[in-house]
């Protein structure tokens, strides 16, 4: 594994992350035994998990594996939960902070607004009872997210403090309730071909379903576009949509800056008076 791998764990975990990661090696080919896997190489995105490409019985497959094995848990039952829409990889065996999943051979990048509208009610309504998989709500995300993203660059406080007053005041009058993906950003979504659109590394978070849209506005050049084409093709209320993309554009903006990436067009954006 990279150094900037090591870092990213260390970053979500602490420290104490490296006991955990001396003992990987050991720890994989337990599981390789356990599952009757081939190992392969490590994917190189993930703050959470190592996650490898791994053979079973001539089958790809994926194996993650996390140092929290309440994640581990908490994924496989979201995964499970999701699995009626047919938008997520099959759970092939869970235990002890490993997953073992169907391999998705899919293309990333944003799809037409018509798909990712499709995309979304196949999710939102693929579980009946969200709030028996729900760990968490949006109630509590502008305290998790601003530990993680402090000003930066051309990301002001006073941004970040508007975008947090919002974010607050979204969550406390949220409308309807669905279990949401919770970090649908564009790498954790697929084009699998004939398989559809396919999403990976869902959270289990309980909240209203204009959040799970919020990077796939936020991901265009021209936001106001994009943010109209969408609300065309799905049954999302317009104005919650674009609060919730306001009051998320500052830290996407930190996001993509710490990435190299231009934020200008967002800056511009979430500066305009509504």
């Amino acid at each position: 594994m990279s150094d900037g791998f090591e870092q990213r764990l260390r970053r979500r975990f602490g420290d104490g992350v490296q006991t955990w990661l001396v003992g990987l090696p050991a720890l994989l080919d337990r599981l390789a035994a356990r599952w009757g896997l081939e190992l392969g190489q490590v994917f190189p995105d993930g703050n959470s998990a190592v996650t490898l490409r791994a053979v079973r019985g001539g089958v790809p497959v994926v194996l993650k594996v996390s140092p929290e094995v309440e994640f581990a848990a908490e994924q496989a039952d979201v995964l499970r939960a999701f699995a009626p829409s047919g938008r997520v990889p099959e759970v092939l065996a869970s235990a002890d902070g490993a997953l073992l999943l169907e391999h998705i051979d899919g293309r990333v990048g944003w799809p037409t607004p018509d798909r990712f509208a499709a995309l979304l009610r196949d999710l939102h309504s693929a579980v009946p009872d969200p709030t028996r998989h729900a760990r968490r709500d949006l109630t509590t995300g502008s305290r998790e997210l601003a530990e993680r993203f402090p000003p930066t660059g051309p990301v002001t406080a006073a941004h970040l403090d508007r975008g947090w007053a919002l974010m607050d005041e979204l969550a406390a009058t949220q409308r309807a309730h669905v279990l949401l993906h919770g970090d649908l950003h564009r790498d954790n979504l697929l084009d699998a071909g004939p398989r559809g659109l396919v999403v990976i590394d869902p959270k289990a978070i309980l909240g209203e379903p204009e959040w799970d849209a919020i990077d796939y506005v936020l991901g265009a050049d021209d936001i106001p576009a994009r943010l109209t084409a969408l609300l065309d093709e799905s049954t999302l209320d317009p104005d919650r949509l674009e609060a919730w993309c306001r009051a998320l554009a500052p830290p996407v903006a930190i996001g993509r800056h710490r990435t190299g990436n231009p934020i200008d067009h967002l800056l511009d954006w979430m500066t305009v008076t509504r």
